[in-house]
This record gives structure tokens, sequence and C-alpha cells, in this order.
């Protein structure tokens, strides 16, 4: 160690090693650094892209759907559009039964609004679950009687398919105020039974179709269609269907002033 001119010591100078004569290795990149961590990143990233795309894609292809709910709900708009955006959502295959049915239920909306969504609530409810289906339909309190009518009804069409639809739930419905709803579970109950219509509540239609008024010509379609080939009968059902809003009592009041669109109804099903 030396000393320089100002007294201070002098260090001598290092060599820089280089071993092997190699060059300095390149900085890591960003897989290297982080290995497998991403990899998974980007996959991440690229699940991100198709889901945010996928619920762009939905949103869009949907976009008339949630127009007419928005139309059906909005209280600013006409009985009459609000109406009709209910006519044209109970026609769309998009809108699932459970939405049809929730918005049934909802005492804001226009009463005939309601009934064009309950009538098109379609027999794959009851067979989701077939026995909190007829429960609810059986002891919900505070329907309308035209509301439990037009879902009671879907039991019917949903006893002949051999869902496994509580007899107890069709029994209370069988014994309820309103004789048509009475009569929509007499019939459940004969095709309830298997092989062929339950004798005893076959005779009990019977009985009520001798009987005068409406109540009289109710029993009388409903045993037509039970009498009919297996293959027709729900057809039978959707022409009743359309026959009760004309005879219900509150129905009728539902559907005074307001066009039916019988031809088109028969033709698309109610099913």
């Amino acid at each position: 160690m030396g000393s320089c001119g100002d007294g201070r010591p002098r260090f001598p100078d290092l060599p820089i090693l280089n071993p092997g004569g190699s060059v300095a290795p390149a900085p890591r990149g960003q897989r290297e650094k982080y290995g497998a961590l991403f990899s998974l990143g980007i996959a991440g990233l690229l699940l991100l892209i198709v889901l945010v795309g996928w619920f762009v894609h939905g949103v869009w292809t949907n976009r008339d759907l949630w127009a007419e709910v928005y139309t059906l709900h909005n209280s600013s708009r006409s009985e009459a559009e609000r109406i009709e955006a209910a006519d044209r959502l109970s026609r769309n295959p998009r809108l699932a039964d459970e939405q049809k049915m929730e918005m049934s239920l909802r005492r804001d909306l226009p009463e005939l609004a309601r009934y064009l969504l309950a009538e098109a609530v379609s027999t794959e409810a009851v067979a989701r679950d077939p026995r909190a289906y007829a429960m609810a339909v059986a002891r919900s309190p505070g329907w309308p009687d035209w509301l439990r009518l037009l879902l009671a009804r879907r039991l019917s069409y949903g006893a002949a398919r051999g869902y496994d639809i509580p007899r107890a739930a069709l029994d209370e419905l069988r014994r309820h105020t309103d004789p048509m709803i009475g009569l929509w579970a007499t019939y459940a109950l004969a095709v309830l039974h298997q092989p062929g219509p339950d004798p005893e509540m076959a005779a009990e239609l019977e009985r009520a179709a001798g009987a005068p008024g409406r109540e009289g010509e109710l029993a009388a379609r409903l045993l037509t269609a039970l009498r009919a080939p297996q293959e027709e009968r729900e057809r039978r059902l959707d022409e009743v269907t359309l026959w009760l809003r004309s005879h219900h009592p509150q129905a009728m009041k539902i559907w005074r002033g307001w066009h039916v669109r019988d031809q088109q109804m028969a033709r698309d099903g109610v099913r």
C-alpha cells in the first residue's frame, strides 16, 4: 500500500475477474423470474377476458328481453304498453319459468300482465320439483283464485306425464272454495292413477259435468280430455286454458276490454 501526495493511503487497483472468460449473464425475463406463476397469471387473464366477453355477448343477445322486462316494471309507462311487454315476454322462450312465476306474483304489475305470465309457466316448472311446486300452489296464502287456478292446472299436465305429485296437495286443491280449481285438481287425481284413470275421480267429473253453468261446462271439457287418447290430452287442456279467459269469473274481469289471441295461442301452444 503506498501513499498519495496529500498523505492519504493509496490502495492498489483490484483486477476485475471474469471466470472462464465468459460474458456477463443476460437479465432474466418475466417467465424465468416467476416460473409457473407467470403461466398461471396469463391463463387467468385469458379466462377473465373470455368471461367478460361472454357476459357482454349475453347482454347484447338478450337486449330485447331486458327491454321488455324494463317496460313491464316501469310504472311511468301506460298500462297497455306494460301488458304488451308481458305478452311478448310470455312467448319468449329465453324467459325462465322461475322468472315468469316471480313476476306473476308481483302485485305492482298490471293484473292482465301477471295473468299472461302465470299462464305461460310451462309444465317443466312442475318437473323440476313436483312436491315443492304442488305444495306452494296448494298452500301459499294470499293468492287470488285466478293465479292459483292457472298454476294449479299445470299439475294436471304433470300428473299425466307421471310426475311424482303428492296426492295431499291435490286433495287440498280439490276442496278449494273455487270450484274450477277443484275440478282441475280432480282431473289431476284421475290421471295420476296408473294404469288408467282413477274410476272414482272420473265419476266425480261425470257428476260435475251434469251440473248447469260454467262449472258444469268446465267439468265436461276436462272429462273430454280425460277420455281422449294420451297424445291428444295436452292439446285439449290447452283449449280449456283459453276457455278459462272468458269463463272464469275473475279472469273475465281481467280480460274485459282486451283482445284474446286465441288462434295464436292455439298454434304456439302453452306447454
